[in-house]
C-alpha cells in the first residue's frame, strides 16, 4: 500500500507540536505530567480515526468477498 504525503505531513506537525508541548511544560510550566497528558491526547485521537477507518475497510472487504462468494455459488447451482 503506498504510502499517502498528506498523512506523513500530518504525522510530521503532530509529532513536532508533541515534542513542542512536552518542552514546554517542562521547561517553562515545569510540570512533566501535564505536557504528556496534552501531547498524548493528540496521539490517541488519531490512533482511534486510524482504528476507525481500518475497521470500515475490513468490513467492506468482508462485504465484498461475501458477495463474490454468494455470486459463485448462486450462479454454478443449476435449478432441476
Amino acid at each position: 500500500m503506498p504510502s499517502n504525503p498528506n498523512r506523513k505531513a500530518a504525522i510530521g506537525i503532530l509529532a513536532a507540536l508533541s515534542v513542542a508541548i512536552v518542552l514546554y511544560s517542562l521547561l517553562v510550566v515545569q510540570q512533566i505530567l501535564l505536557g504528556l497528558l496534552v501531547a498524548v491526547v493528540p496521539w490517541f485521537l488519531y490512533l482511534l480515526v486510524r482504528f476507525v477507518f481500518t475497521l470500515e475497510r475490513i468490513a467492506t472487504a468482508l462485504e465484498r468477498l461475501a458477495r463474490d462468494r454468494g455470486a459463485e455459488t448462486d450462479g454454478g447451482v443449476e435449478d432441476e
